[in-house]
C-alpha cells in the first residue's frame, strides 16, 4: 500500500479536547481489516494528540489512529477530499504490530473530515 498523509480539518461530533487540537496531520500506513469490514487504516500522526479518558485519569498521548470512511460508498485513498471519517485512538499499541483490526486496543472517539495533503511536487 503506498503511503500518504491526510489533514482532519474539522469535526461533526467528538469531545472538545480533540476539536481544540485541530487540524490533525497523520500519514496513512496500513490497512487493517476487521470482522465488519475490510477499509480501515491505521495512521500515525504527525504530531501526538493528549487524550484524558477521565478527569480523574492522567493525560494520555495517542500516536496512532484507526480510521474508517462513515460511508461504505466512500473510500480512504491518495484522492480522498472532505471526506466524512470514522477517528478512534490507538489506546493498545501492540496493535502497531498486528495485520487485522481488534477493537479491544481502539477507542472511537469522534467523526471528522478529512482530505489527503498535496504535495507541490516540485522535486519529484
Amino acid at each position: 500500500m503506498k503511503k500518504f498523509t491526510i489533514e482532519i480539518s474539522r469535526l461533526k461530533k467528538g469531545p472538545k479536547e480533540l476539536a481544540y487540537q485541530l487540524p490533525i496531520t497523520a500519514k496513512v500506513i496500513q490497512r487493517l481489516p476487521g470482522k465488519d469490514r475490510p477499509d480501515y487504516f491505521l495512521a500515525k500522526l504527525e504530531n501526538n494528540l493528549v487524550w484524558k479518558a477521565h478527569p480523574e485519569m492522567k493525560p494520555k498521548e495517542i500516536t496512532h489512529l484507526v480510521l474508517c470512511t462513515k460511508y461504505k460508498e466512500h473510500h480512504i485513498d491518495p484522492e480522498m477530499n472532505d471526506v466524512l471519517i470514522a477517528i478512534a485512538y490507538v489506546i493498545d499499541e501492540s496493535l502497531l504490530n498486528e495485520n487485522t483490526l481488534n477493537f479491544n486496543k481502539c477507542k472511537y472517539i469522534a467523526l471528522g473530515e478529512a482530505s489527503v495533503l498535496k504535495k507541490w511536487n516540485i522535486f519529484k
